[in-house]
């Protein structure tokens, strides 16, 4: 019995197969004692556990800000949107106050921060304005990649939503191609 005490006290609480590994009797034959309270306790140490745990997970992961509800969701998501267009909007204007591009781009990129690349077909320098185009789109993204990062990093909203619109926001550089 001894050992038994001394095992458990150093180790803690011991886990149901170490408790059912214990022999059923001495080496002088007679049955160990307290090994049915020692199971028994094992068996409701390890089922307390299980269901403290269990019930309080679920809980707890809410809280973590991990999973959220797709409402939630949803609504970041579109919250966020208009705040790194307004960022994107802020900075093509601050660059059209410098006249640093010329206003045909400015105003297809402040139009059309959300849409794709489209060849320009009505101007007979499209290329340069194309280019000029992918150069201010590509400046607008930096911009609005920089303000997700700042909004997540003030921990306004969750790294879900982050990792969405920043994936979004990677799309659209992409399919400006390189220059």
């Amino acid at each position: 019995m001894a050992v038994v005490v001394t095992w458990a006290g150093t180790r803690g609480v011991m886990p149901l197969a170490a408790a059912l590994s214990k022999p059923l009797t001495t080496d002088s034959g007679t049955a160990l004692t307290g090994r049915p309270l020692l199971l028994v306790l094992t068996t409701a140490v390890v089922v307390f556990a299980f269901v403290v745990q269990g019930l309080s997970l679920a809980g707890v992961v809410r809280r973590s800000g991990l999973v959220l509800e797709p409402e939630h969701t949803a609504r970041e998501e579109a919250d966020i949107r208009d705040t790194l267009n307004r960022a994107g909007l802020a900075h093509v204007d601050e660059l059209a106050t410098l006249e640093v591009m010329p206003e045909t781009v400015v105003a297809r990129v402040r139009s059309g921060l959300s849409a794709r690349l489209e060849q320009s077909t009505d101007s007979s320098d499209g290329s340069s304005l194309d280019a000029a185009y992918r150069q201010l789109r590509k400046s607008v993204i930096a911009v609005q990649s920089a303000e997700l990062h700042r909004l997540y990093d003030e921990h306004r909203i969750s790294d879900t939503t982050r990792r969405r619109l920043q994936h979004d926001l990677d799309r659209q550089e992409a399919a400006l191609g390189r220059q």
